[in-house]
This record gives structure tokens, sequence and C-alpha cells, in this order.
């Protein structure tokens, strides 16, 4: 009995050993196979942000290193395809190749200066549609038998061709309109933000831009922004429409407002004034808009707009944020919060202070009203077809946002309603024989004891077929001088006959 105990027990402490013993080797696997199983796991991390990289460099980067004029690709793409035309809506040419008899090529602009910032140039790193299309029209897509004959007899492939959404019609009409004042005009459809118009002044003739380069780049005018999508302007009276929304989201009426205007105001020790010392004495919130008094708008940022409220609504409306745009752009800037003293608050309610916004933004946002809160992305191409005459790709509308609802855009839309009809746009725009809506604006800009100040308006047709939203900035033009409803009033006039 006792032996077969000592043989149990002999059983159990070699069992044990060799439990242990497997637990050790376990443990010395694992300890072994640690370093390779880390090497793995970081391996398959770099495998799988590898992967990522190339899914985000196609959807997102490729395009950007096509166009790039350091990608070498360019140069062996040009020797086979004849790069193709930049056209506006109507089908007119705003870029093309032309070859010479000894058959060097060189593109050729025949609108000179006209689109020179929108259309842009190819020299030099290239510029505009010019760049950022460079790709597409060095690409064929002209029908199989055309490219083979072209292959047979040696020939270089024709480029596909880009149609624009521009217009020819309404830029020349700008460019008109603005003549030799510094300045930029904007427009889109305002259904579908294709852009109509961009222009810019001072600009620059594309077709001589090598033999001009010197003098342009050492030029102070600045030839080569492009004012409309990259110009930062204080909005002046414009941004008022950000104002009253915010007045309206804290109140939900504009019927509880009313204001007697005395041609100042005063809070902390600063007075804002209206335009010119005007009187406006009492005011609802429409009149208030009409007259564009900045009283009225200073009184109610001090007093009934919480500022954080305020610095929200400018930040949903689009400022200080990035918008995906073809062409270079400059966002609209906007600081406000609750610990802003009452003089920058006052200011800041009528576009001035700190605040900027191209004229693009401010196109923007008055498109917003008319598109009942969506805010619609601008696009400058409207479809890209083969020599030949075949659709390769149709660009549909983006949209940016949904910014207001439909409830705000109906209680804003009669104060812009009321600036054309007896406000400050009344004197250009009332006679116009469709309805238009919009704001006006006056700028002031360096030292305020010299009175310098930009003139301003943006605002829309109301007719319900194919309405354009536009705005338009004459530098230095405040005070009566060169007002931007006047440039506004010419591309509505060409607008109005159709044949844009």
């Amino acid at each position: 009995m006792d032996e077969r105990k000592r043989t149990d027990r002999r059983s159990e402490i070699r069992m044990s050993s060799q439990k242990k013993s497997k637990n050790r080797q376990k443990t010395d696997l694992k300890s072994i196979t640690r370093p390779y199983r880390i090497v793995s796991y970081i391996s398959l991390a770099l495998f799988a942000s590898l992967i990522g990289y190339m899914v985000y460099f196609q959807v997102f980067l490729s395009d950007d290193l096509l166009n790039s004029p350091y990608n070498k690709r360019q140069e062996i793409v040009q020797e086979q395809i004849v790069k193709g035309s930049l056209l506006d809506r109507s089908g007119n040419v705003l870029a093309e190749t032309v070859t010479a008899e000894d058959g060097t090529e060189s593109r050729n602009y025949p609108y000179g200066n006209l689109f020179a910032q929108a259309v842009g140039y190819s020299v030099y790193g290239g510029s505009g549609l010019e760049s950022t299309e460079n790709s597409t029209m060095l690409q064929s897509h002209a029908d199989i038998v055309t490219q083979m004959q072209q292959d047979i007899q040696e020939e270089k492939k024709q480029g596909d061709n880009v149609t624009t959404t521009l217009s020819a019609v309404l830029q020349q009409a700008a460019s008109d309109a603005l003549g030799s004042n510094r300045g930029a005009v904007f427009a889109m459809d305002a259904d579908t933000g294709e852009v109509l118009v961009d222009y810019s002044s001072p600009n620059f003739n594309p077709n001589t831009i090598e033999q001009d380069w010197e003098s342009l780049v050492n030029s102070e005018d600045g030839v080569f922004l492009n004012r409309a999508t990259q110009g930062q302007y204080p909005p002046g009276s414009t941004f008022k429409i950000v104002t009253a929304l915010a007045y309206y989201r804290q109140h939900g009426t504009f019927d509880d407002f009313s204001y007697t205007c005395t041609g100042s105001y005063e809070s902390d020790g600063y007075t804002i004034h209206c335009a010119g010392n005007e009187v406006h004495g009492q005011e609802s919130f429409q009149d208030a808009m009409a007259n564009s008094c900045n009283c009225a708008f200073a009184y109610m940022a001090v007093n009934l707009i919480d500022k954080d409220l305020l610095r929200q609504t400018a930040d949903q409306m689009g400022f200080n944020q990035d918008i995906p745009v073809e062409l270079p752009y400059n966002g609209g800037e906007f600081s406000l919060d609750a610990n802003t003293p009452n003089q920058l608050t006052m200011q800041t309610a009528i576009g001035q202070g700190d605040t900027l916004a191209t004229p693009m933004l401010m196109c923007m946002i008055a498109d917003a009203v008319k598109n009942n809160g969506q805010m619609i992305t601008p696009i400058f191409v409207k479809s890209v077809d083969s020599a030949t005459g075949s659709n390769v790709k149709t660009v549909q509308p983006q949209v940016f946002g949904e910014v207001m609802t439909t409830e705000e855009t109906q209680a804003l839309e009669p104060l812009l309603e009321a600036v054309v009809q007896r406000g400050t746009a009344a004197d250009d725009l009332s006679d116009l024989p469709y309805q238009i809506a919009g704001k006006t604006g006056t700028a002031e800009y360096g030292d305020i004891s010299e009175g310098k100040a930009h003139s301003w308006f943006t605002g829309y047709t109301n007719t319900g077929n194919n309405d354009i939203v536009i705005c338009a900035v004459v530098e230095d033009g405040g005070n009566g001088r060169a007002p931007a409803t006047q440039v506004a009033r010419s591309v509505f006039s060409a607008w109005g006959t159709g044949t844009y």
C-alpha cells in the first residue's frame, strides 16, 4: 500500500514537472516569437497606411500632381497631344493652341485682358483655368477612327476641350461698367452655382505675358490677384445680411424691432455715424435695412444680439471656412466673442472692424437667401468634350451647405427687396423690368479721417427663370464716385437680353 502511494506520488511529481516544462516551452516560444509579431504588426500598419495614402492620392491629389508644372510627364504628353481649348458657355474660344509654320505651338487668348485672372496663362507654371484644367486638355478622347488615322499619319492627337461656365457677354458688361476703376465682379447662376462672371481689374494681357513678365511681376498693381475670389475687403453694409439673420435667430421675428435714428449712436465712449450723418428718424427693421442705417445695426449688436450667436452665424455663412472651389480663393475672416468690447462689436455688425470678405463669398451669401438657405459652391467648368464632339464629363452642381431655414430666408428677402425698391440701391436698380433684391455697402478703409471707402453691392434677380446673383466691388468707389450698383446694373441689363 505504501509502495503504491509512493508510485502515485512519483507519477504526480513527473506530470507536474512535464506541465511546468511545457509551460516553460510555451513561455520561451512566446518570448522568441514576440519580436516577429511586433514586426508583423508594424508592417501590417505601414501597409494599411500606404493603401490609405494611395486612395487619398487618387481622390484628392492626383489632379494637382498632373497639373503641376514640375511634373515631367506633361512634357512627354505634350509631344503626343495638342492641348485642347477653353471655351465660354456659348462656345466662344477663350484659350486655344496655335501652331506656327515651323511646328512650334503656343497658346492664344482671343479676348486678351478680359479673362486674364480667370482663364490665366500657361507659361511660368501657369495660372487660372489654364493651370487647373491643364491635364484635362492634355488628354484625348477623340473617336478611335480619328486616333488611328492620326497614328498612321504620325500626327499629334487633339486634346479634349473644356467648356467653362463663364459668359463672354456678361464678362464684357462687367469690364465696361468697371472701366479703369480697380475692383471685381463675380456672378453666378443662382440655381446651379455656375460662375458667369469672374472679372478683376487691373489685369494683364496673357498673349504678351512672356514679354511683359518682368514689368508685371515688379508692378505694385497686383495684376495677378484675382480680386473676385482672392480680394479680401471689409464688406461694409453688405454684412448687415448676416447681422440681420443673427437678430432673427435670437428673436424669431423682425416685427418687434423699433429704433429712432438721430444720425449717431454712442456706446462706451465710441460713436457710430450713419453715412453723411443722415438722420433716419423712426425705423422698423425693414426701414433700417433699406436705409442701411449704421446706428440701428450698431444698437442692436450691442443690446439685442448675443455676440457668440453673431459669430456662430457668420461662421455658418462661410466665414472662417475653406470653400472647395477650383481657382485660388481667400476665405472670409470674422472674429467676435462675449469679451469683444462694444466699440469693436458696433464696427463688426456693420461690416467694418476686423471683418474681411471676398466678392465670391458675399455673392454666395446672397445666393443662399435666394435659394431658401441652400448655399451653392461656385463651379467654373460646365463640361469636357473630345475634339470630335463626344461628351467626356458633365459637371454637376455642388451644395456647400444648408446655412439657413426657409423661414429665415422668407424673413430676409423682403428686407433685401426694400433696399432695391425704396432704399440705397433704388436710384440705380429700381427701374429695371424685373424684380431684384440685394444690399449695398460702403466700406471704409485705411485712415478713416481721409474718407476712403470701397463701394459694394450684392444681390440677385428674382424672376424664377434662370436668375443670376452678383457681387460687385469698386475700390475707392464709395461716396457716390463709382457706386457698385451701377456696375451691377450693367451686368443685370446684359443678362436681361437673354443672349449670354
